[in-house]
């Protein structure tokens, strides 16, 4: 009885004398008298100056990164401390660095070469679309560097093993990558065209993480895709052969043994994802309700403020 009284109350249109006290969430601009009125705090955003603001507030920090992993770019290619697809871990020590376990180095060697194959940009759809250039193959073979030494080899997940569970890796952390390995800027839009074209082509998968429903509640979360290097392009860069498999069997225990994991705990009660970060299979969908829509809907439209894939 109590929650159909409160459902009434939200949703009951106002009456006049209502509508002076209770404005409508939506919009405040349909008020000619709020204009007029003094505001407690001297300044305020409209609409409109709010969602600009959050534009120039977001290209600032996009901008701020993107000369972050330039600047690094530079330093190593000034110092001579790029490691390439040498299996070292990437940092200004150079070739003195920790080194990765050793079948890191297969997969490092085999993300050289890939992108010179004819057939590894194949949508497999018949269709022929010329030759790839030799820019876009040596900046392919620097994206797959970046994928390997942050992947799973056991299921192709792109994580890094903490003593919490596996972490998602973010796009800018892979660039951050390349910038360390090779001493190469690969700008934001040139890294997305890429990543484009090996979704195109079944090479990676992504399942976003970004809005969930718990209950009756709309919770708004971003944070670091779940990506995937398919089957295929495991099997490309010799993560199918025995030697790499036992490999990784034996790296998988000594990050046991010093409490770090690649498996990743459910986020939330409701969560889509298995302990080890895979999508579930067979998972019922709840269509969320009228209400929730208009909820969601709401919130965009009142913020103006959409996050990039991460």
């Amino acid at each position: 009885m109590q929650n159909s009284s409160q459902s009434d109350l939200l949703y009951s249109s106002f009456s006049s004398d209502d509508y002076q006290e209770h404005p409508p969430l939506s919009s405040y601009a349909d008020i000619p008298h709020v204009h007029m009125a003094e505001l407690p705090d001297g300044n305020a955003y409209s609409v409109d100056e709010e969602a600009i603001r959050l534009k120039v507030a977001r290209k600032a920090e996009r901008d701020k990164i993107n000369a972050e992993i330039k600047s690094l770019a530079n330093i190593v290619k000034k110092k001579g401390v790029a490691v390439g697809f040498k299996a070292k871990v990437a940092s200004y020590a150079g070739f003195k660095a920790k080194r990765l376990p050793d079948f890191v180095q297969t997969l490092l060697t085999q993300s050289k070469l890939l992108p010179h194959r004819d057939d590894f940009l194949d949508r497999g759809d018949g269709l022929c679309r010329g030759k790839t250039q030799a820019r876009s193959k040596v900046i392919l073979g620097y994206m797959l560097s970046a994928f390997v030494v942050n992947c799973n080899v056991n299921n192709g997940h792109i994580v890094v093993a903490t003593r919490h569970g596996g972490k998602n890796v973010t796009h800018d952390e892979l660039r951050k990558e390349v910038a360390m390995r090779h001493g190469v800027y690969i700008p934001e839009s040139t890294w997305y065209f890429y990543v484009n074209r090996l979704v195109q082509c079944g090479h990676i998968e992504s399942h976003t993480v970004s809005i969930y429903e718990d209950g009756h509640v709309a919770s708004f979360h971003a944070e670091a895709s779940h990506k995937y290097l398919s089957s295929k392009l495991m099997a490309m860069l010799g993560a199918d052969r025995l030697s790499v498999r036992t490999a990784a069997a034996k790296h998988n225990v000594d990050l046991k043994l010093v409490g770090k994991s690649y498996k990743q705990k459910p986020r939330y009660a409701s969560s889509r994802y298995r302990q080890d970060g895979s999508l579930r299979q067979n998972m019922p969908v709840v269509k969320p309700s009228q209400e929730l829509l208009a909820l969601i809907r709401s919130h965009y439209e009142r913020e103006a403020y959409y996050l990039p894939p991460n």
